[in-house]
C-alpha cells in the first residue's frame, strides 16, 4: 500500500485552490479557441488567414499563462498538467481539422496518427509516472523543439505556400523533419521515463521475503 503521508501530500498538491487560478483559466480558455478555428479551416480560402489569427491568439495565451504564473507566483501542479495537455489538445485537433477530406491540401493521415499516438502515449506515461513518483515529468528542450516544428508544419499546411526554389512543397519538407523530431524526442522521453522509474525502485527497494527454514527430517 502507498504511504499515507504520500497520499496526503498528493491531495494537498492537487487541491482545488490550485486549480482556480488565472493561468489555469487561460490554459482552459485556449481550448475554446478551437471552435472558431474549426469554422475558418472548414471554410478554407481566405478564411485560412483568419485561422492563422486564431493560432496567433492561442500562442499568445500560451505565453501569457506561464508569464502570469511566474510573475504572480501562481505556479501549481495543476498548471504543470493543464498547460501541456491544452497544448497537446490544440496540436491534435488542429492536425485533425487539417486532415479532413474537404481541405484542398489534406494533412496525411499517417502524420496525424503519429502525432496522436505520440501525444497520447506521453499523457498516459505522465499519468503513471505521477502515480508512481508523485512528480510530473516536465518537457525537455528536445520535446519543446519538436512541438515547435510540428506547429510550424501544421501552419504550413494551413496556407500551403512554397518558395519556387524548393524542389518539393515546403509543407511536405517540414512534415518529414517533424517525423524525425517526433521519433527522436519519443525515444528521449522513453529513456527519461525509465530513468525516473529506476531511480524510484533504487530508493524504495522491495523488501526481501524471508526464506523459511527447512524442517528437520
Amino acid at each position: 500500500m502507498k504511504n499515507p503521508e504520500i497520499r496526503k501530500k498528493r491531495i494537498e498538491t492537487l487541491s482545488s485552490k490550485q486549480i482556480f487560478t488565472l493561468p489555469n483559466a487561460i490554459s482552459l480558455g485556449r481550448l475554446w479557441l478551437l471552435l472558431p478555428l474549426f469554422v475558418f479551416l472548414h471554410r478554407g480560402g481566405e478564411d485560412n488567414l483568419w485561422a492563422l489569427v486564431i493560432m496567433g491568439i492561442a500562442l499568445l495565451t500560451d505565453l501569457l499563462d506561464g508569464l502570469i504564473a511566474r510573475v504572480f507566483h501562481q505556479e501549481s501542479e495543476w498548471g504543470k498538467v493543464l498547460d501541456p495537455v491544452a497544448d497537446k489538445a490544440w496540436i491534435g485537433f488542429l492536425a485533425l481539422f487539417l486532415a479532413l477530406p474537404w481541405r484542398e491540401h489534406q494533412l496525411p493521415w499517417q502524420f496525424l496518427t503519429l502525432i496522436l499516438l505520440r501525444d497520447g502515449a506521453i499523457v498516459v506515461a505522465g499519468y503513471f509516472a505521477y502515480r508512481k513518483t508523485d512528480s510530473i515529468l516536465p518537457a525537455n528542450f528536445l520535446g519543446k523543439v519538436t512541438m515547435v516544428v510540428v506547429a510550424v508544419t501544421l501552419i504550413s499546411y494551413t496556407v500551403y505556400w512554397t518558395p519556387d526554389l524548393l524542389p518539393i512543397p515546403l509543407p511536405e519538407a517540414l512534415m518529414w523533419l517533424a517525423v524525425l523530431m517526433i521519433l527522436v524526442s519519443s525515444a528521449s522521453y522513453v529513456q527519461r521515463y525509465r530513468h525516473m522509474i529506476s531511480q524510484l525502485s533504487s530508493q524504495n527497494p522491495l523488501p526481501r521475503t524471508p526464506t523459511p527454514l527447512k524442517a528437520n527430517s
